[in-house]
This record gives structure tokens, sequence and C-alpha cells, in this order.
């Protein structure tokens, strides 16, 4: 499958529009319908960002990667459609019987707390920074037990 087909059925597994992937990632409708019709290829500043969005990794993307069976499901909420990350992940349909989920979110609760306080960030924007901080971390142990 070539990179093009690829961001499209990928998109349209989670039930984006061209418009509104162009929206997320700040370009045109144009540009997505380019890069899914194999005539332009996403510039490398914009290929975390669209594998993020798409659920997807940059190898699978420009490689081929076997990782077209990692784009979760959807399922309907009251709100519309929601991602079903326990299909993708079935440690999320037992964890909570397993773990002390009130000790694990009153730490969270404080560091995002703390960041908000510290650094004057929104609440959603000391969510966002914590977030990537903790994938950084993840990435980081990854690699270490990697060696």
């Amino acid at each position: 499958m070539k990179t093009g087909e690829k961001i499209a059925k990928s998109r349209k597994n989670i039930n984006l529009t061209q418009d509104q992937l162009a929206e997320v990632l700040d370009v045109s409708r144009q540009t997505i319908s380019k890069w899914e019709s194999d005539i332009a290829y996403p510039e490398a500043g914009k290929l975390k960002l669209l594998s993020d969005t798409l659920n997807v990794s940059i190898d699978y993307l420009l490689n081929g990667e076997a990782e077209e069976n990692k784009v979760p499901e959807m399922k309907q909420t009251s709100n519309g459609y929601e991602v079903d990350w326990s299909k993708l992940y079935p440690i999320l349909n037992k964890y909570e019987k397993e773990i002390d989920i009130n000790h694990y979110f009153d730490l969270f609760s404080d560091l995002i707390k703390e960041a908000m306080k510290k650094y004057n960030y929104s609440l959603e924007d000391a969510t966002l920074v914590l977030k990537d901080i903790y994938y950084k971390a993840y990435l980081k142990l990854k690699e270490e037990e990697n060696k």
C-alpha cells in the first residue's frame, strides 16, 4: 500500500474528513488530497503530528511496517464516537480492579495543579505538557529496557 493510501485509510478509520485532518495539521484540504493521491508527501515537520493524529507510526506511513491493525476501533457513545482503546490495549479493561486508582489520581492531580501554578498554565496546557513528559519518560525507559 502506498503512503497516500495509508493516510486516507487511517484518516477514515478514525472518522476524520480531509478538512478536519487539514485543520489539525494546519494545512489546506488540498494538501491532504495531494498526500492521499501520492502527488506530494508530508514534510518532515508534519509527520509526527500526522502519525499521532492518525494513531499510526511514522514507519507505517513511510515504510509499510505491519502496524495497520494498530488503528483502534471506534465505539458509539452518548457523545458520538470515541476511540475504543481497550480493543487495542486489553489492560484497560482490567487495571481498575488491580491498582489503587485513587493513589495515582491524587499524584497526577497534584502534578497538574503544580504545573498550573508554577508556570501559569491552563488546565489543558498543564495536562498536555505532563502527558508529553510522561511519554518521553516512557520512551527513555523503553530504550533502556531494549539495551
